[in-house]
């Protein structure tokens, strides 16, 4: 299998919701059985799915808070 070399940080932690600063959580979606990441905030609308992995919807996370976060530089 080709993965990746991108580190994905420490995998025992989730990250923070680059709209709201609240956590995230990393869950298989059972309907696709693929993973999704979702702010635990009722009000935020953040969401991220369809990645292969739990390594994967988390590394996306990342690279969408970094992009997130220049926007407003």
């Amino acid at each position: 299998m080709g993965r990746t070399s991108v580190d994905a940080g420490d995998m025992r932690w989730g990250w923070t919701c680059p709209l709201c600063e609240t956590d995230v959580s990393v869950s298989r979606d059972p309907g696709s059985g693929t993973f999704r990441w979702e702010c635990d905030n009722g009000a935020c609308d953040a969401i991220g799915f369809g990645f292969s992995s739990r390594r994967r919807a988390r590394l996306a996370l990342r690279e969408y808070r970094e992009r997130y976060r220049n926007i407003y530089r």
